[in-house]
């Protein structure tokens, strides 16, 4: 089976990983049309995203922080705990999302 968008790729391959695929493939479905996101990889249980357009001030990065959060992403949520404010300053002209789950 062909992924018909990157976004589907985790969820095509059968990707095994602690994250919520229907959710998590719906969210990069969402951030692939308003960001030019892009699966690059699934090594293990971490996904690896290039973004093309990523936000570029603050109020936009608060707002995709949260649905980051909704991944259930154990280097977002616990692993290290990082601060929201400080996420979401990190996402700010961030061309590289990664996300991983144990």
């Amino acid at each position: 089976m062909r992924a018909a968008r990157s976004a589907d790729v985790p969820a095509v391959i059968g990707w095994r990983a602690e994250a919520p695929l229907p959710l998590l493939c719906a969210l990069l479905r969402s951030w692939e049309d308003r960001f030019g996101a892009r699966v690059l990889a699934a090594i293990g249980s971490t996904l690896y995203v290039s973004v093309a357009s990523p936000p570029r001030d603050r109020r936009q990065a608060d707002h995709i922080a949260l649905e980051h959060l909704l991944t259930t992403a154990d280097d977002i949520v616990d692993d290290p705990p990082t601060p929201f404010p400080e996420y979401a300053a990190s996402l700010v002209d961030a061309p590289l999302w990664r996300f991983w789950w144990d």
